[in-house]
């Protein structure tokens, strides 16, 4: 228990996050316009759920936290405090107990996206920035046909392949994750062989408002392919739908994809780093699982 607020001197507390407070996080997003199912917010919770966090002022939820753990890599995201709580300490302390969740554990370099208003509170905690994480919207159009390439519908016993492949670019193991996101929508994911190899996998699913695009993981020297699986989901969405987006700022070819295909930029966050620099090939990472997650 730590008292806070220099007047108000409120009771304090952070407590593990359980499957009853699914909820009260699902609800934070909505209020914050971050456009997350409900789906969302389980799935993310059950990834890891003892790095999963609740702050609590006079018994009463104000605040989450949530983290994933790659093994050396970890990811923090979900920080969201009630506006009425902020500029008290309540976001620097779930900070503390989430990073220290993972550094324990023996993750050596934690990541995640910042708004650039907050970016200053990860700033004071040690984080550095490494590059801009760019938000595209578009609504789904046909752009040709993918029928001549090589796309699959991805299976289940292709996960732990594909895991392989994907951590290539990524840095780390994130099995759970796809094998997550695969579950969430398995008729939206797709993957790409050159022969018998991998050559690259996209995953969408459904958001709030329409759907989310990622990963998007390719072999940057086949760009064909690389169109060919955005193709094949724009194919099966239909039209009409809103396709949101994440793409790094360091990837020019995703970027002029998305403008290739008519999606707009419409915010950015700040992709951030604490502890070791990842080896990672920007390159062929053309969209973000997401901003909780990497």
């Amino acid at each position: 228990m730590t008292k806070i607020g220099d007047s108000l001197m409120e009771e304090f507390s952070i407590r593990p996050f359980t499957k009853s407070d699914v909820e009260f996080a699902h609800e934070s997003t909505k209020i914050e316009k971050w456009n997350y199912a409900k789906a969302d917010v389980e799935r993310m919770f059950n990834y890891n759920p003892s790095g999963c966090f609740i702050a609590e002022i006079d018994g009463k939820r104000v605040g989450h936290i949530f983290s994933v753990n790659y093994g050396r890599l970890g990811w923090i995201g979900f920080l969201i405090v009630k506006a009425e709580h902020r500029r008290k300490g309540v976001g620097a302390l779930l900070m503390q107990k989430a990073m220290n969740h993972l550094l324990n554990r023996g993750v050596e370099t934690i990541r995640l996206e910042a708004v650039p208003a907050i970016a200053d509170l990860y700033r004071k905690l040690g984080f550095v920035d490494e590059y801009y994480s760019l938000r595209f919207l578009g609504i789904n159009q046909r752009k040709g046909s993918a029928q001549s390439l090589d796309v699959k519908i991805m299976k289940k016993e292709m996960i732990k392949e594909i895991a392989k492949f994907d951590a290539e670019y990524f840095g780390a193991d994130r099995v759970k994750v796809l094998m997550g996101l695969y579950h969430a929508n398995p008729r939206l994911c797709f993957v790409s062989y050159t022969g018998s190899k991998i050559a690259g996998y996209i995953m969408c699913r459904k958001a709030e408002d329409g759907y989310r695009v990622g990963p998007w993981v390719c072999n940057p020297e086949n760009s064909e392919t690389t169109r060919g699986l955005l193709k094949k989901c724009i194919e099966k969405l239909g039209e009409d739908v809103k396709l949101y987006v994440g793409v790094p700022a360091e990837n020019k070819v995703a970027v002029k994809i998305m403008r290739e295909f008519g999606f707009e930029q419409y915010s950015k966050s700040i992709r951030m780093r604490f502890g070791n620099k990842l080896t990672e090939r920007i390159g062929g990472i053309f969209a973000i699982g997401g901003p909780e997650k990497g």
